[in-house]
């Protein structure tokens, strides 16, 4: 029963609406409706301001870190964590509050990874810094690599739930990204 609750709380620690918050509370607006609509750190940075961006940024990563620390400390499974990394990006990224609406769950992502498996954030950090290197699009690089998230979480710990778990997360994060990929594909990059 504790660790249904734990999967429970997760999604519900993922829909803490960070980015409609600051929204509201630095320019009396909603995210929703601002900039690519997207309720995240990055067009909270662009369409409210650096402080509110970096304030949801901060608070993305603390609900995934929150989720996963709090699976591990109560859940009586060994996989409840990797659920609870499942969960708090899917409640940041359909926040049933918000209309289904949310971010692209790398804030939530980075939180749970630094958690569960922090050399697996390195690895991914590597390499989305590298594919930014090399294509000049931040917001596509973090989509592709993103992608890698099964193979090396899965590396990492050896099981195969982490594969399939893996990718399950990093299709919620791609899907996000896939305005991106159609956004560079056509030429339109946005080196940030």
């Amino acid at each position: 029963m504790t660790d249904i609750i734990m999967i429970v709380v997760a999604y519900f620690i993922g829909t803490f609406p960070s980015a409609y918050l600051c929204g509201r509370l630095f320019k009396d607006l909603d995210i929703r409706q601002t900039g690519s609509g997207n309720v995240g750190a990055m067009n909270t940075m662009k369409h409210v301001g650096y402080l509110p961006g970096i304030l949801t940024l901060v608070a993305d990563v603390v609900k995934g870190a929150l989720a996963v620390y709090l699976a591990t400390l109560y859940g009586s499974w060994p996989l409840i964590p990797l659920l609870a990394a499942f969960f708090v990006v899917l409640g940041h990224n359909y926040n049933i509050f918000l209309g289904l609406k949310g971010g692209k769950g790398l804030g939530s992502l980075t939180g749970s990874m630094l958690v569960l498996s922090p050399i697996t954030f390195l690895y991914i950090l590597a390499l989305v810094i590298l594919i930014t290197l090399l294509i000049r699009d931040t917001n596509t690089a973090s989509g592709l690599g993103i992608l890698t998230l099964p193979v090396i979480l899965g590396l990492q710990k050896g099981e195969l739930a982490f594969y399939l778990v893996g990718a399950a997360i990093s299709l919620l994060v791609a899907v996000k990204h896939i305005r991106d990929f159609k956004a560079y594909l056509q030429g339109r990059r946005r080196l940030i």
